[in-house]
């Protein structure tokens, strides 16, 4: 359950809550139970949506081809804001059956500076009838084969190239790297944004 489906799950409990005490409350009043009656429906439809949700995403996993992917970036999710700003949906790069690099966007919704999908690691995917859903607890540091060639992000032009001095994150070791791209630690082999 990602974090919208929680706020939009919480507030459906709540109009249940709020909406059956108000029924009970104003249970005699006649032409007044019809507004508690309506938090009451509103807080059903809420949450039988989440539920429906998760059952969609459920059949994805269960029924969908698995394939080990690596995380490549991010995306915004413009559909709602949580918080004040957008939340973040994972790009992958993954081969298919046929060996050719694939991408898709898995729809994580986690919130922005979360940290919880790093950049370079492998993680699950299934996918679906063209839709995608994955395993969060499959986030790992794997190395697949060609792992290079799904992490290769070269610019254009040589011209547009411009390296800057990086310190990884894991190892702390410096190394050259091209500013505006995923790079990999010639050291320890760990991916991040520079």
């Amino acid at each position: 359950m990602n974090l919208f489906q929680k706020i939009i799950m919480i507030m459906g409990v709540a109009y249940i809550a709020i909406g059956g005490v108000l029924t009970i409350c104003f249970a005699g009043a006649g032409a007044f139970v019809a507004i508690p009656l309506f938090f009451c429906v509103l807080g059903i439809v809420f949450v039988v949506a989440v539920l429906v949700s998760m059952a969609q995403k459920k059949k994805i996993v269960t029924h969908g081809r698995k394939y080990a992917a690596k995380i490549y970036s991010y995306v915004d999710n413009t559909a709602y804001v949580v918080n004040g700003s957008y939340t973040v949906n994972v790009k992958v790069h993954y081969f298919d059956e046929k060996h050719v690099e694939r991408e898709a966007v898995i729809p994580t919704a986690f919130e922005k500076g979360s940290g919880m999908y790093p950049i370079g690691m492998t993680i699950d995917i299934f996918a679906y009838h063209g839709k995608f859903g994955y395993d969060p607890d499959s986030v790992r540091n794997e190395i697949l084969e060609g792992e290079a060639e799904l992490m290769d992000d070269k610019p254009v032009s040589p011209d547009q190239v411009k390296l800057i001095a990086v310190n990884c994150p894991n190892c702390g070791a410096s190394f050259q790297a091209t500013a505006g791209y995923s790079a990999r630690c010639p050291y320890c082999g760990g991916y991040q944004n520079v």
